[in-house]
Protein backbone atom coordinates (compact mmCIF):
# COMPACT_ATOMS: atom_id res chain seq x y z
CA UNK A 1 0.00 0.00 0.00
CA UNK A 2 2.82 2.31 0.82
CA UNK A 3 3.99 1.95 -2.54
CA UNK A 4 0.59 3.23 -4.04
CA UNK A 5 0.44 6.31 -2.11
CA UNK A 6 4.45 7.05 -2.38
CA UNK A 7 3.16 6.87 -6.28
CA UNK A 8 0.15 8.98 -6.13
CA UNK A 9 2.40 11.90 -4.10
CA UNK A 10 4.67 12.05 -6.60
CA UNK A 11 2.27 12.29 -9.43
CA UNK A 12 0.76 15.18 -7.15
CA UNK A 13 3.71 16.56 -6.98
CA UNK A 14 4.68 16.66 -10.63
CA UNK A 15 0.91 18.27 -11.44
CA UNK A 16 1.94 21.12 -8.48
CA UNK A 17 5.44 21.61 -9.35
CA UNK A 18 6.20 24.54 -11.72
CA UNK A 19 8.04 23.49 -15.06
CA UNK A 20 10.14 26.50 -16.09
CA UNK A 21 13.61 27.07 -17.43
CA UNK A 22 14.80 29.20 -14.73
CA UNK A 23 14.33 26.21 -11.99
CA UNK A 24 16.65 23.53 -14.69
CA UNK A 25 19.70 24.33 -13.21
CA UNK A 26 19.00 24.65 -9.55
CA UNK A 27 16.43 21.31 -9.32
CA UNK A 28 15.93 17.98 -10.64
CA UNK A 29 12.79 18.42 -11.01
CA UNK A 30 11.53 19.75 -14.18
CA UNK A 31 13.56 17.19 -16.02
CA UNK A 32 11.99 14.20 -13.72
CA UNK A 33 8.52 15.33 -14.64
CA UNK A 34 9.31 16.05 -18.51
CA UNK A 35 11.12 13.20 -18.53
CA UNK A 36 8.22 11.14 -17.29
CA UNK A 37 5.01 12.79 -19.13
CA UNK A 38 7.08 11.36 -22.22
CA UNK A 39 7.37 7.97 -20.74
CA UNK A 40 4.12 7.82 -20.46
CA UNK A 41 2.95 8.90 -23.90
CA UNK A 42 5.54 7.25 -25.91
CA UNK A 43 7.45 4.07 -24.17
CA UNK A 44 3.82 1.79 -24.47
CA UNK A 45 4.16 1.90 -27.95
CA UNK A 46 7.75 1.58 -27.99
CA UNK A 47 7.32 -1.61 -25.70
CA UNK A 48 4.73 -2.76 -27.87
CA UNK A 49 6.37 -2.26 -31.15
CA UNK A 50 9.68 -3.62 -29.54
CA UNK A 51 7.87 -6.83 -28.12
CA UNK A 52 6.55 -7.62 -31.93
CA UNK A 53 9.96 -7.16 -33.55
CA UNK A 54 11.40 -9.22 -30.96
CA UNK A 55 8.76 -11.88 -31.30
CA UNK A 56 9.08 -12.42 -34.70
CA UNK A 57 12.60 -12.50 -35.09
CA UNK A 58 13.50 -14.26 -31.89
CA UNK A 59 9.92 -16.25 -32.00
CA UNK A 60 8.04 -17.79 -29.35
CA UNK A 61 10.98 -19.16 -27.27
CA UNK A 62 12.14 -16.29 -26.28
CA UNK A 63 8.34 -14.71 -24.51
CA UNK A 64 9.54 -14.47 -21.05
CA UNK A 65 12.68 -12.42 -21.59
CA UNK A 66 10.82 -9.90 -23.72
CA UNK A 67 7.68 -10.11 -21.54
CA UNK A 68 10.12 -8.77 -18.66
CA UNK A 69 11.97 -6.20 -21.10
CA UNK A 70 8.40 -4.83 -21.67
CA UNK A 71 7.77 -4.51 -18.47
CA UNK A 72 10.98 -2.57 -17.38
CA UNK A 73 9.94 -0.68 -20.09
CA UNK A 74 6.41 0.51 -18.91
CA UNK A 75 7.59 1.00 -15.15
CA UNK A 76 10.12 3.92 -16.30
CA UNK A 77 7.64 6.71 -15.98
CA UNK A 78 6.47 5.20 -12.63
CA UNK A 79 9.80 4.84 -11.37
CA UNK A 80 9.70 8.81 -12.24
CA UNK A 81 6.67 9.33 -10.04
CA UNK A 82 8.36 7.62 -7.33
CA UNK A 83 11.24 9.12 -7.38
CA UNK A 84 9.27 12.47 -7.37
CA UNK A 85 6.98 10.98 -4.01
CA UNK A 86 10.16 10.51 -2.53
CA UNK A 87 11.78 14.04 -3.23
CA UNK A 88 8.55 15.53 -2.06
CA UNK A 89 8.35 14.13 1.60
CA UNK A 90 11.94 14.96 2.05
CA UNK A 91 13.01 17.44 4.13
CA UNK A 92 14.65 20.62 2.59
CA UNK A 93 18.10 21.54 3.31
CA UNK A 94 18.54 24.53 5.56
CA UNK A 95 19.42 27.23 2.75
CA UNK A 96 16.43 26.10 0.64
CA UNK A 97 14.07 26.34 3.80
CA UNK A 98 15.71 29.89 4.12
CA UNK A 99 15.13 30.57 0.61
CA UNK A 100 11.71 29.70 0.78
CA UNK A 101 10.88 31.55 3.86
CA UNK A 102 11.95 35.06 2.18
CA UNK A 103 9.88 34.24 -1.05
CA UNK A 104 7.12 33.83 1.54
CA UNK A 105 8.29 37.26 2.72
CA UNK A 106 8.29 38.73 -0.67
CA UNK A 107 5.49 37.46 -1.61
CA UNK A 108 3.73 38.96 1.47
CA UNK A 109 5.21 42.14 1.13
CA UNK A 110 3.63 42.45 -2.27
CA UNK A 111 0.18 41.89 -1.18
CA UNK A 112 0.00 38.04 -2.21
CA UNK A 113 -2.38 35.86 -0.15
CA UNK A 114 -0.78 33.01 0.71
CA UNK A 115 -2.74 29.77 2.39
CA UNK A 116 1.14 28.62 3.51
CA UNK A 117 1.45 30.10 7.52
CA UNK A 118 3.42 27.25 8.71
CA UNK A 119 7.43 26.96 8.28
CA UNK A 120 8.34 24.88 4.58
CA UNK A 121 9.24 21.99 5.89
CA UNK A 122 9.85 19.78 2.84
CA UNK A 123 9.93 19.95 -1.23
CA UNK A 124 6.32 19.85 -1.17
CA UNK A 125 6.17 23.07 0.64
CA UNK A 126 8.58 24.16 -1.58
CA UNK A 127 6.51 23.64 -4.85
CA UNK A 128 3.24 25.42 -3.34
CA UNK A 129 5.35 28.37 -2.76
CA UNK A 130 7.06 28.41 -5.98
CA UNK A 131 3.42 27.78 -8.32
CA UNK A 132 1.53 30.60 -5.65
CA UNK A 133 4.85 32.68 -6.87
CA UNK A 134 4.70 32.20 -10.24
CA UNK A 135 0.80 32.42 -10.46
CA UNK A 136 0.46 35.99 -8.92
CA UNK A 137 3.95 37.33 -8.97
CA UNK A 138 5.32 39.06 -12.16
CA UNK A 139 8.21 37.21 -14.23
CA UNK A 140 11.11 38.75 -12.58
CA UNK A 141 10.45 38.00 -8.92
CA UNK A 142 13.19 34.70 -9.67
CA UNK A 143 15.84 37.06 -11.06
CA UNK A 144 17.86 37.33 -7.92
CA UNK A 145 17.11 34.27 -6.69
CA UNK A 146 19.17 32.40 -8.85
Amino acid sequence: MKLFALLQEGRQYSLVWPVKPELNPVFLENKIIQLTSLGFRYLPALAVLTAFFQLTLLGSGFTGQILAMMLFILSLPFQGWYWLGVRSSSRLPPALANWCRQLRQQMHEQGVETSMVNEPKNYSDLAHTLAVAYKQLDKTFMRPWL
